[in-house]
């Protein structure tokens, strides 16, 4: 599938096994930074239409809208959030 032309997709790797995405769509303003190990969601905060939500490390499937899912973060906040989690965890 090719991505769209006003979209851009930047992958950080971290670990052999462990990466940051971050996606950005000029045009719906979507926004998705997620930390991913073996091509599998471990955590994120997405954007869609201006309207944010949180995937919990404890369940990235899930849909947090809580106050703090629900709030904006900047992608230096992101980083520092997922290298939080990851030394907590003990994967890095």
């Amino acid at each position: 599938m090719q991505e769209p032309k006003n979209a851009v997709k930047i992958r950080v790797p971290i670990t052999e096994n462990i990466y940051i995405q971050l996606y950005y769509n000029q045009e719906s303003k979507t926004k998705n930074y997620v930390l991913v190990e073996w091509n599998r969601r471990l955590f994120g905060r997405d954007s869609v239409g201006g309207k944010w939500h949180k995937h919990p490390f404890e369940n990235p499937d899930e849909h947090d809208f809580s106050r703090n899912g629900r709030r904006e973060v900047s992608v230096s906040e992101f980083f520092n959030e997922v290298f939080n989690l990851l030394r907590k965890s003990g994967l890095i």
